[in-house]
């Protein structure tokens, strides 16, 4: 939500701390010496499905696959696992780039205005420009 002179909250936090959430599925099925054919028999799943979940080539994940595989994992290991056991989430990325806020503050509204459009490709200018001007204490 936008409130007339403050930069949203979940940007200035995308600024210095940008999460991960690490796919832990090819781990699971290496202890098990699972196949990606034999996850996708036991869940339902079409291979194609399980392959890009294994490899990291799906963006996103709905529920009834989350729920297919962990059924074929629990099917195949006799263990219960969770979507915590799957999907891991740390709260700083080891390959994200650190943002020196010290420097942020200093380069001004054309820095940040920099890291937002980087970080909010979607957002019109006019935002981005309202953000900045509040940054730096103006009226947008």
């Amino acid at each position: 939500m936008y409130v007339e002179g403050y930069v949203p909250y979940h940007i200035m936090y995308k600024l210095v701390c940008m999460g991960e959430i690490r796919n832990a599925l090819p781990e699971i099925m290496g202890r098990h010496r699972i196949k990606q054919i034999e996850l996708a028999q036991a869940g339902g799943l079409r291979y194609a499905t399980v392959n890009a979940f294994y490899n990291g080539k799906t963006e996103r994940v709905d529920f009834e696959t989350l729920s297919a595989v962990l059924d074929g994992l629990r099917a195949l290991t006799g263990q219960q696992y969770t979507v915590g056991d799957l999907l891991q989430y740390s709260e700083v990325a080891p390959e994200a780039p650190e943002v020196d806020t010290a420097h942020l503050l200093d380069g001004g509204a054309g820095e940040l205005k920099a890291q937002l459009r980087e970080l909010e490709a979607d957002t019109p200018d006019a935002e981005l420009d309202a953000w900045t001007a509040a940054f730096e204490g103006q009226p947008a």
